[in-house]
Order: structure tokens, then C-alpha cells, then sequence
């Protein structure tokens, strides 16, 4: 197995935000989603956890021409927190459902939230 690093890697996570969001209890609540997934570059997506999770891709201005760190030295904490165990790079990640538009939320919200599947609440480890 080889060692876990930065290089080569694309800065794949320096290239995008992600938050966690209230997982929608009603169908009124998925017009926020909706309005999120209106804009470019924003998804939302759901962790196999049940976490709603909503994500800006958006490179961070501090890369350089060779997607390094332009200020490695002071760059934000959260930045100096990120293991190589979260990284996009070297780890699969499974979403159970993602929304790019406003179709994929209709189609949810028939398939999913209107035959009572829907979960609102996220699984406990």
C-alpha cells in the first residue's frame, strides 16, 4: 500500500466547500434544495450516514498555477485539520442521492418522499 500524500493529486480538496444541512422534514423544504441546485456549481448530496450535505465547487483563490498552496505557511486551520483519511483523492465516498438540478430533486420527491421512504433522520453510529 503506498503512503498517503499531496502529490499529483489535482488539490481535489481545495477545489470545493462542504456543509452539512437540515435534512428536509417536509415537501416545502425541499424548495430551498431546489433553489440551491438552481445555481451553478452547487449540488447537494446525501451521505450513506443520512447526512444532507451541500457542496460549492469553488477553488480556493490561494492555489497556485500548479494547484499547490500559495500560502501554505498561513493558510486556515481547517486547511492544517484536513487528514489524508478525508481526502477526495485517496478515498471512495458513497452517496446515496445527489441533486445537480431541479429534476433530480422532482424526481426524489415521487420516487422517495412521496411513496414514504424518506428518512429524517440521519443513521447513529
Amino acid at each position: 500500500m503506498s503512503e498517503k500524500n499531496c502529490n499529483d493529486c489535482g488539490a481535489k480538496c481545495c477545489k470545493y466547500v462542504v456543509m452539512e444541512i437540515d435534512i428536509p422534514e417536509k415537501i416545502e423544504d425541499f424548495e430551498e434544495i431546489k433553489w440551491f441546485v438552481a445555481h451553478e456549481n452547487v449540488q447537494v448530496f446525501v451521505d450513506s450516514d443520512g447526512t444532507w450535505n451541500i457542496e460549492f465547487v469553488s477553488p480556493c483563490r490561494h492555489l497556485n498555477e500548479k494547484n499547490q498552496c500559495g500560502r501554505y505557511e498561513t493558510r486556515p486551520g481547517i486547511c492544517r485539520e484536513f487528514s489524508h483519511d478525508e481526502c477526495p483523492h485517496h478515498n471512495e465516498y458513497n452517496e446515496v442521492f445527489s441533486f445537480k438540478k431541479i429534476e433530480d430533486v422532482d424526481e426524489y420527491i415521487e420516487k422517495i418522499f412521496n411513496a414514504g421512504l424518506h428518512k429524517t433522520t440521519k443513521d447513529e453510529d
